[in-house]
């Protein structure tokens, strides 16, 4: 070995050695809790992982100073902890982002039967919408898309509306003499007359990937995407203003599907989830309150081929009842729903 090789060598172990030397610090945020989940009303222990080098450190709840031991705020979903680090020439941030849930299971409810009515067997179920005594329709599939009004009591298809091929219909809700309705990837929506179904307008989604279901409290208009998300929009603009996480005391709930808002809380199917349920949601908190249990209708409808899961929901203020029905179902049924 010679003498130059040796001294690149030694020159190489001595380089890697002064990097080390003065490697930077990775400051991490250490959350303690007394259980594996965050909840709301906890109380949570929050450090570093390292003091080394530090001055002093500040942390932050979502931007608010806080103080230890810190007792959760009544705010669930994504919650934002960051610590402002100061060194003797540098000021670092570091961020954790907490998941928090409910403090409170939700509450259990079934349901009893009041009457069953005739349904189209070939409406792929998105969205069902009171508006008087009328019952309107919007159907999924591309190619079979549409939206429709209905006589809910024969179950007759009044008037129809194809939407075009290249359109998956989702969602419908009412708001000042309109409907709209959610497609489902196209990131597009429908506002029609809904006196006689004429087209007025479309809108764009702007910050959710896709449209599933939709309601309104009257003045705010909600939707959901298929994530945890629930989003509040303007009812003129159709600007996505925020979003609440969708959340139990124990899970992040996706996949809610058509929606119904009665009496300050929304009604939403979901879907997929191998049972026929409905959850209850508060739009302020995103919280579910409870969950309605519907399993047995499916057994009251016609068995087919195509038959497919439990969606569709509709209030009727007048009746004081629920009407739900399925994709492909020839029922649909008027209920009320019980607490267990």
């Amino acid at each position: 070995m010679n003498r130059f090789f040796i001294a690149s060598f030694f020159a190489v172990v001595l380089a890697i050695g002064s990097c080390a030397s003065k490697q930077t610090i990775s400051y991490k945020i250490i959350t303690k809790s007394a259980s594996k989940k965050v909840r709301t009303a906890d109380t949570i222990h929050i450090s570093l992982n390292t003091l080394k080098d530090a001055k002093s450190h500040q942390f932050y709840w979502n931007n608010k100073k806080l103080t230890q031991p810190f007792i959760v705020p009544q705010t669930t979903g994504e919650q934002q902890v960051k610590a402002i680090i100061k060194t003797e020439n540098d000021v670092k941030e570091v961020t954790k982002n907490i998941r928090v849930f409910a403090s409170t299971k939700p509450k259990f409810y079934t349901y009893k039967l009041i009457k069953t009515y005739p349904h189209d067997i070939n409406a792929y179920t998105q969205g069902l919408e009171f508006v008087g005594d009328t019952l309107y329709e919007s159907t999924g599939q591309y190619g079979a898309s549409s939206i429709r009004k209905v006589d809910f009591k024969s179950g007759k298809v009044i008037q129809k509306l194809p939407l075009d091929n290249a359109y998956f219909g989702e969602g419908i809700t009412s708001i000042n003499g309109k409907i709209i309705q959610l497609t489902w990837k196209k990131k597009l929506g429908f506002v029609y007359n809904s006196s006689d179904l004429t087209l007025e307008k479309s809108f764009k989604y702007t910050k959710s990937p896709e449209g599933w279901g939709i309601c309104t409290d009257g003045t705010w208009l909600y939707k959901t995407d298929g994530s945890q998300k629930l989003w509040r929009l303007n009812p003129t603009t159709f600007e996505e203003v925020d979003s609440k996480d969708i959340v139990t005391h124990n899970t992040y709930l996706s996949k809610v599907n058509e929606l119904e808002y009665v009496n300050g809380l929304i009604y939403g199917n979901t879907y997929q989830f191998n049972k026929d349920v409905v959850v209850i949601i508060d739009p302020k908190t995103g919280i579910v309150q409870g969950v309605v249990d519907f399993s047995g209708l499916k057994k009251r409808v016609s068995q087919h081929n195509r038959l497919d899961v439990f969606n569709g929901i509709a209030y009727h203020p007048k009746r004081n009842t629920f009407f739900v029905t399925g994709k492909y179902w020839d029922k649909l049924f008027e209920v009320e729903i019980i607490e267990k």
